[in-house]
């Protein structure tokens, strides 16, 4: 990360090794920019191959955030763009838990809908996902949701 001071006056951030996952404008002065490390891209995993002794099997969806991409083994599908939002957050973030608010203001920070948008849109993303993979975004009782990476 580096911080350096314009001819103008002005700050300029600048952050190594990130990219953007989702942009919105809060204002017209204001954005609210989400940023993780970067992905390596989409992988096709080969049928039947099983990792090495040691090394985890691969996630079955990738992100690809530069691209604005889902592959869920190996084979992309087309989602909207506050289901990837949400989907990207969740992915990039595994094992962690977040409640409704939190997704809600990580992923849609100027949407004033009712917390509960977050139940419908996990419902889709999981229809998206199909019979053997919507485990893989999970409900925390008292909470709100989880993605889960197959172990």
């Amino acid at each position: 990360m580096a911080v350096d001071r314009l001819p103008d006056g002005k700050w300029q951030l600048t952050l190594h090794d990130l990219e953007p996952v989702s942009v919105h404008r809060l204002t017209s002065d204001k954005l609210h920019i989400i940023l993780a490390p970067p992905c390596a891209g989409p992988t096709v995993p080969v049928a039947g191959a099983q990792p090495p002794a040691g090394e985890l099997a691969p996630d079955p969806v990738q992100i690809d955030t530069a691209a604005r991409t889902v592959s869920i083994d190996g084979r992309q599908i087309d989602i909207p763009r506050l289901e990837f939002d949400l989907l990207a957050h969740l992915v990039l973030h595994p094992r962690r838990a977040f409640t409704r608010q939190q997704l809600m203001a990580a992923v849609w920070p100027d949407c004033r809908s009712s917390d509960r948008t977050v139940d419908v849109h996990i419902a889709r993303l999981r229809r998206r996902l199909g019979p053997g993979r919507r485990k893989l975004i999970t409900t925390v009782f008292g909470i709100g949701y989880k993605y889960l990476p197959t172990p």
